[in-house]
C-alpha cells in the first residue's frame, strides 16, 4: 500500500514537473508554451461560449456551446476548422434524424430503437471522420431531452454554432506559431549530423588508416541518420499543417514554402546513405589483404575530398536558415516564431561557400581519379578499393549539386 509519505513525494514530484513545464513555457517557444497557450485558449473559448449561449438560448441547450468550443480547439487552425466542420455535420445529421422521428412517430421506445438504427448507420459516414460517432449521441440527446421537437433541435444547433464560433475565433485571432523555425532547426540538425560524420571520417583518414572497429562505428552512425531524417520530416509536416489557413503565414509576407524542406531532407538522407557506403568500403578495406596497399597520399587526398563534401552538406542544410527575409532575422541571428527562417534565399556568402565546397570536391575527385589512372596499381584488388570510395564521394557531390534546390544568386 502507498503510505502518506509516498503520496506526499508523488505530489511534490508532480508539482516540480508542473513548475518546470511552466518555466520552460515562459522562457522560450516550444511544445511547453504551445500547451500552456492551448489551455488558456480553451478557458477563454469555453467561458465565452457559455456566456453567449446563456444569454441567447434556453438553459436546456447551453451545455452544448462550451462543449463544442472545446472540440473546436485543436493544435492548428487547419485542424480546428476541419474538426469543427465535421462535428457540425455530425450534429446536423443527428438533429435531422431526431426531429424527423420525434415529429412523425412521437417519443416511444420503439421509435427510439428505430432512430438508433438509422443513427448508427449514419455514424459510418466516412466524410465525418472521427466525429461521426457524434451522430447517435446528438440524436439520442435531441430525441430524449428535447422530445424530438423542432424548436429544441434548432436551439441545439444554435448552441453548437456558438461553440464552434467561439472556438474558431480564439484559434484564429490567437493563432499558434507556424513552426517555420522548428522545421528549419530540424533540417539544421540533420545537416549537422551528416556533416559531423563526414568530418570525423575525413579527420581520421588524414591522420591514420582506420581499423574495422572505427569503420563499423561510422556505419552505425550513418544508419542513424535515417532516423534523424524521419524526425525532421515529421517536424516539417507538423509545420505545414500549422501554416495552413494560419493568419500568421499571411502576415509574414509570402516566404518560401515549407515544402522546400522536404527536398533538402531527402537529399541529406541520400547523402547519409552514401556516407554509410563509404564507411562500409573502409570497413571492407580494413579487413582485406590489400589494406596496406592503400597509398597514404590517396587517403590524405580522399580525406580532403570528404572534408569538402562535409562543408557542402553543412551549407546545403543551412540554405533555408541564412539570409534575410521581410520580418525575419539577419544572418546568424535568432528567428522569431511566425517568420520563415532565412525566408527567401541563401545570402551571397553562404551560397558562394556551398558552390566553392562542391567545386573544390569535384577538383579533388578529378585529381585523385587521374593520378590513380596514371599510376601503376600493382597490388591485386587495389583499384576496386580506390574506385568504390571515389564513386561514393562523387555521388555525394552530385546529390549536393542540385540547381533546383540551391537558389540562384540575384
Amino acid at each position: 500500500m502507498t503510505g502518506p509519505v509516498d503520496a506526499g513525494r508523488a505530489v511534490r514530484r508532480r508539482a516540480g514537473q508542473v513548475r518546470r513545464h511552466l518555466g520552460r513555457a515562459v522562457r522560450r517557444p516550444g511544445d511547453e508554451r504551445d500547451d500552456v497557450l492551448l489551455q488558456a485558449k480553451a478557458v477563454l473559448a469555453v467561458v465565452a461560449a457559455w456566456s453567449l449561449a446563456s444569454w441567447l438560448l434556453p438553459p436546456g441547450v447551453t451545455t452544448f456551446a462550451p462543449f463544442t468550443a472545446l472540440l473546436a480547439l485543436q493544435g492548428t487552425v487547419y485542424r480546428s476548422l476541419w474538426q469543427s466542420l465535421r462535428y457540425m455535420g455530425a450534429v446536423a445529421v443527428g438533429v435531422v434524424l431526431a426531429a424527423g422521428f420525434g415529429t412523425t412517430a412521437g417519443v416511444h421506445a420503439w421509435s427510439l430503437a428505430v432512430l438508433m438504427v438509422f443513427a448508427l448507420a449514419a455514424a459510418r459516414l466516412q466524410p465525418l471522420g472521427a466525429q461521426r460517432t457524434q451522430v447517435p449521441v446528438t440524436a439520442v440527446f435531441a430525441f430524449a431531452a428535447g422530445g424530438g421537437q423542432l424548436d429544441y433541435s434548432l436551439h441545439l444547433v444554435a448552441a453548437v454554432v456558438i461553440g464552434v464560433g467561439c472556438g474558431l475565433a480564439v484559434t484564429v485571432f490567437w493563432a499558434p506559431p507556424t513552426r517555420y523555425r522548428s522545421a528549419a532547426e530540424a533540417v539544421d540538425r540533420l545537416s549537422s549530423e551528416v556533416c559531423g560524420l563526414l568530418s570525423d571520417i575525413s579527420r581520421t583518414l588524414r591522420e591514420t588508416s582506420p581499423g574495422e572497429r572505427e569503420a563499423r562505428e561510422w556505419a552505425d552512425r550513418a544508419a542513424r541518420i535515417g532516423t534523424t531524417a524521419r524526425r525532421a520530416r515529421e517536424t516539417v509536416e507538423s509545420g505545414e499543417e500549422s501554416a495552413r489557413l494560419n493568419p500568421r503565414r499571411v502576415l509574414s509576407g509570402g516566404r518560401r514554402s515549407l515544402e522546400d524542406h522536404h527536398a533538402v531532407i531527402n537529399t541529406l538522407e541520400r547523402v547519409g546513405a552514401q556516407a554509410r557506403s563509404v564507411a562500409r568500403g573502409l570497413s571492407y578495406a580494413a579487413g582485406s589483404d590489400h589494406y596496406d596497399a592503400l597509398a597514404r597520399d590517396f587517403l590524405t587526398g580522399y580525406a580532403d575530398l570528404l572534408a569538402d563534401t562535409a562543408a557542402a552538406a553543412r551549407r546545403f542544410g543551412r540554405q533555408d536558415r541564412d539570409g534575410t527575409a521581410p520580418g525575419g532575422a539577419a544572418p546568424g541571428g535568432a528567428v522569431p516564431d511566425g517568420a520563415v527562417p532565412g525566408g527567401a534565399e541563401l545570402d551571397g556568402t553562404e551560397l558562394d561557400g556551398l558552390r566553392e565546397s562542391v567545386e573544390g570536391g569535384r577538383r579533388r575527385y578529378r585529381d585523385l581519379a587521374a593520378r590513380n589512372r596514371r599510376e601503376n596499381l600493382d597490388a591485386p584488388g587495389e583499384w576496386p578499393l580506390y574506385g568504390a570510395l571515389l564513386t561514393d564521394a562523387h555521388r555525394i557531390l552530385d546529390e549536393l549539386d542540385r540547381p533546383d534546390l540551391v537558389p540562384a544568386r540575384s
